[in-house]
């Protein structure tokens, strides 16, 4: 049996770097207009309201009074019926497409055709294709275009990048991260056009594709809930480094929600779920064993963190970039491809 030539050290609080935070102070407000008025609509432009200086101005939604009672709600001065004029008011500087997945390709070519920076949720499309696509035409028109994986905006995610860059955790050999919730009776999980794993099994492939990279291949099996979509699904994704990344996602059953990635030198944990501000844990690589921990204490709380990559997104626009450097266009384009092989595996038939 292998065995270390001498036993890990021990980690203190000092080994966890403090998390690199950008003051929602120091980058330009800009206008948002939010195209689609549905809960994460809801969730976000509550987050912008209590923890930035971004502004939403404007909402559209296609759903017959929706948008009015939207902007009644969050003191949001306009409202439109179609998507085409929302993204044409002249008074708005960022369009946020919060409408279901396999809409947001025709959805952001509304503000990307109107010369608007756009933030689109994610998943960005249903297929890496259509993904390459939106992005290549948001460079051409020389906006800045991110997707909402907010995930890589908080906190907890810049401490693990700080770690990662100091080779704390040593050569990296597994990571593991799982969501899952029984949401059987949300119906638009499972229409036709969803994915449970471009839904909820997007989070542990960011993670994995954050600390990893892109994997050599994939090894995945799981369940259908009917003929279009998955009801769970694992896999294991291989790198050339030899790592091994495990992850699972799962629409019936509830599941930890957790992650952790190993070194040799370490390991670091995140309490579940594992893709909102949370707590954190640095260890020894030994059985059993515990080390200092880390917890967010900055006020932001669940889905107010989808505040974070509000700040980001206003900071990157003011420095002129095009894409997120902390979640490239690339990086979203392999996410979905990732996805879209680990539905092939489970049994979703493409066209």
């Amino acid at each position: 049996m292998a065995m270390f030539s001498e036993a890990p050290r021990e980690f203190t609080a000092s080994d966890i770097p403090a998390p690199q935070i950008v003051d929602p102070k120091s980058v330009p407000s800009y206008r948002w207009g939010f195209i689609g008025a549905g809960d994460i609509a809801e969730v976000m432009a509550a987050a912008l309201a209590k923890h930035t200086n971004q502004k939403v101005v404007a909402v559209g939604s296609q759903t017959p009074g929706k948008g009015k009672a939207f902007a009644e709600r969050f003191g949001i001065e306009r409202h439109y019926d179609n998507y085409a004029d929302l993204a044409n008011d002249p008074e708005v500087d960022i369009v946020y497409v919060a409408t279901l997945p396999h809409t947001h390709l025709a959805d952001a070519r509304h503000a990307i055709r109107a010369g608007k920076h756009v933030l689109i949720e994610k998943p960005s499309t249903m297929t890496a294709k259509d993904t390459e696509t939106l992005y290549s035409e948001a460079k051409a028109a020389g906006v800045l275009a991110m997707e909402a994986m907010w995930s890589r905006y908080l906190p907890q995610a810049s401490i693990i990048r700080q770690l990662l860059a100091a080779g704390t955790l040593g050569e990296i050999t597994m990571l593991q991260s799982d969501f899952g919730q029984d949401n059987r009776e949300i119906a638009r999980l499972w229409m036709k056009d969803s994915s449970i794993v471009m839904d909820m099994g997007i989070y542990p492939i960011s993670f994995a594709q954050m600390v990893l990279g892109s994997p050599s291949r994939i090894i995945a099996g799981g369940k259908m809930h009917n003929e279009n979509v998955e009801a769970m699904a694992a896999a294991i994704l291989e790198y050339d480094s030899g790592a091994r990344a495990v992850l699972a996602t799962s629409g019936h059953s509830h599941i930890p929600t957790i992650a952790s990635i190993t070194g040799d030198a370490g390991v670091l944990t995140l309490d579940g779920p594992f893709f909102i501000p949370t707590s954190l844990e640095l260890r020894p690589a030994l059985f059993n064993s515990h080390g200092p921990r880390w917890s967010d204490e900055s006020g932001v709380v669940a889905h107010e963190g989808l505040s974070y990559q509000a700040t980001y997104m206003a900071k990157f626009i003011s420095e002129g970039l095009l894409e997120s450097p902390l979640h490239t266009h690339a990086e979203v384009v392999e996410g979905i491809r990732i996805g879209e092989e680990i539905r092939r595996q489970v049994g979703v038939v493409y066209p």
